[in-house]
């Protein structure tokens, strides 16, 4: 399962590359592209949980986030260039769920009276951005796909004391 874990960062990994690289050519195809990798990822871990039978541990996280992925996969595939719009919607809705992660990070910090300046920028930015995304997702779309490819391969580089930390 440890190396079927891997597989959905490698691959928006290298959608994030091919976003920052050629934004205008990726919008056209995101939702078959983005889709298509969530649909195959969703299908996979799903089947994989459900083979070794994770869902009996309660510790375990659950498959819904992998049907989620299964179902916008489907969604964002079939939609096609229709599914543009809700992209940008469904993005900035996670984006302004990373800002209220980032707002909570801070919030601990300053609490502790650590530095946390650079946190509050991130939340400030994740907000703007997001709620650019809700209120006009079509507007400069190719823009926002760099900043997703920024995204795609900061999320998913996997730094080791990060995950000692977790």
């Amino acid at each position: 399962m440890k190396c079927l874990n891997k597989i959905p960062s490698v691959a928006f990994w290298v959608i994030g590359v091919l976003c920052v690289l050629f934004p205008a050519r990726v919008a056209g195809v995101l939702p078959f592209l983005l889709g298509g990798v969530m649909l195959a990822v969703g299908l996979l871990r799903g089947v994989a949980y459900l083979q070794n039978k994770e869902f009996l541990d309660p510790g375990t996280p659950g498959i819904g986030q992998d049907i989620i992925l299964v179902v916008m996969g489907v969604v964002f595939w079939c939609a096609g260039s229709e599914a543009i719009g809700l992209m940008g919607v469904v993005w900035g809705i996670l984006g302004l769920r990373k800002a209220a992660g980032t707002v909570d990070q801070a919030l601990r910090k300053l609490y502790r009276h650590q530095k946390a300046l650079l946190l509050v920028v991130e939340a400030v930015v994740r907000v703007i951005l997001a709620l650019a995304l809700l209120f006009d997702p079509f507007e400069k779309f190719s823009a926002h796909v760099v900043l997703l490819g920024v995204e795609l391969i900061v999320a998913n580089v996997q730094l080791p004391q990060e995950e000692s930390r977790e």
